[in-house]
């Protein structure tokens, strides 16, 4: 008798779910997708291309048009639910297919390790002088508001993320509270995201023609195009400190502004005491500390260029420390970090001239599930050649038993 209840498994909804077509439909949207993102790359930079098209859940314009299309992201996601209910979850698992199950585990291991970088990974740069020592790298591309007590001794810091102002008015972000009068500081902190890219300019008296939104001093800043070199877009805010609990902060203590490419940190006292807010790229820990003993360049013969460049350097955590060569094709692998060996500078420098080494640095949580994916995938396949050619074997042992005359 026939079950009238069928499977969940069975249902329309995970049929369609787990469907070829589906996954064509995703992969004909990532096509699209790096086609316009390849288009609009002429301009824009990489990096803005890259979390518009690649790193987003939605696309809503395009050379600015309004459009409506699936993000990278979101079609990689569907596509990796749509290879797992298709590919594992409908699948019959018994004996002979276990191989072609061990597959797909392997792929969808591979796709997760995608979107494991993509949401917890981290990428900087670390550049060191012979001699000198970091734990800590520096961030491309992610800005920080920085505020710290100017004096001697131990220093405390109280970062605010950039996710937290940019393209917002952060003084209403409760965030922004913790980081300045519920941080142990005797003020409040406010700001109010000004521009993306953006440079200090002079206010001439009687200048009306200048978008200057706001003017400290007889200075503002002033919007810049967006570069395509995301690293060279330098942000800049208002800012300015309040009484403690002043939530409509009418009492304004100090007031300045920041600018990304500012050398040094805005100062002001506050209680007796002598405080700096700075804005700069974003630091990020090291579980280790390097110290880089020597940097060596070697030129090609007859000309400046260099062919190769190395550095030795110590490595040191909890105590321990070992002697360490970084080369271009040879990084520091430990502990969820990658140091490269990717440059070095001045690049105007002279024979004789102190250089410097400079390492990029990456953080990824699933830096060899690759590696265990296609480790995986191998065995699958391996199993299922081997189930393929022993059933191959035993069919022809069979016809050759039945058809003893053929043989």
């Amino acid at each position: 008798m026939k079950n009238s209840k069928s499977s969940f498994w069975d249902s329309q909804a995970i049929k369609t779910f787990g469907s070829l077509g589906l996954a064509a439909s995703m992969m004909s949207f990532l096509l699209l997708l790096t086609l316009l993102g390849t288009l609009e790359q002429m301009n824009m930079g990489i990096y803005q291309v890259q979390k518009k098209y690649f790193e987003s859940l939605f696309v809503t314009e395009c050379f600015g048009y309004p459009i409506f299309l699936p993000g990278g992201m979101l079609c990689m996601v569907i596509f990796t639910l749509n290879l797992m209910v298709g590919g594992i979850l409908r699948l019959r698992l018994n004996k002979n297919n276990i191989g072609v199950f061990i597959i797909h585990v392997g792929i969808a291991l591979m796709m997760s390790a995608g979107l494991v970088k993509l949401m917890a990974g981290q990428e900087g740069y670390l550049r060191l002088l012979e001699g000198d020592k970091a734990s800590e790298y520096v961030s491309h591309h992610e800005w920080e508001i920085a505020v710290f007590e100017d004096g001697p001794g131990e220093i405390k810091e109280y970062t605010l993320h950039e996710r937290y102002w940019r393209n917002s008015d952060a003084k209403e972000t409760p965030e922004a509270l913790v980081m300045s009068g519920n941080a142990d500081l005797p003020f409040d902190l406010h700001l109010d995201f000004l521009h993306d890219n953006c440079m200090p300019e002079e206010v001439e008296p009687g200048n009306s023609s200048m978008d200057s939104t706001y003017v400290l001093d007889g200075w503002t800043l002033s919007a810049r195009p967006m570069d395509a070199e995301n690293e060279r877009n330098l942000p800049g805010l208002r800012i300015w400190t309040s009484p403690i609990g002043d939530e409509d902060a009418q009492e304004i203590s100090e007031v300045s502004f920041l600018y990304g490419g500012q050398y040094l940190p805005w100062t002001f006292q506050a209680e007796g005491k002598d405080f700096a807010v700075a804005l700069r790229k974003v630091r990020h820990s090291m579980p280790f500390s390097i110290e880089l003993n020597n940097f060596e360049k070697v030129d090609y013969p007859g000309i400046s260029m260099a062919k190769e460049f190395r550095s030795d350097v110590t490595q040191a955590s909890n105590g321990t420390s070992r002697k360490v060569r970084i080369e271009m094709n040879d990084p520091l692998r430990d502990q969820g970090l990658i140091l490269f060996q990717s440059s070095w500078g001045p690049p105007n420098a002279k024979p004789g001239d102190t250089l410097y080494s400079v390492f990029a640095v990456v953080h990824n949580p699933s830096d060899h599930w690759p590696l265990y994916s296609c480790i995986i995938i191998g065995i699958g396949m391996a199993l299922t050649f081997t189930q393929k050619f022993v059933a191959y074997g035993r069919r022809q042992s069979k016809r050759r038993k039945e058809s003893p005359d053929e043989a």
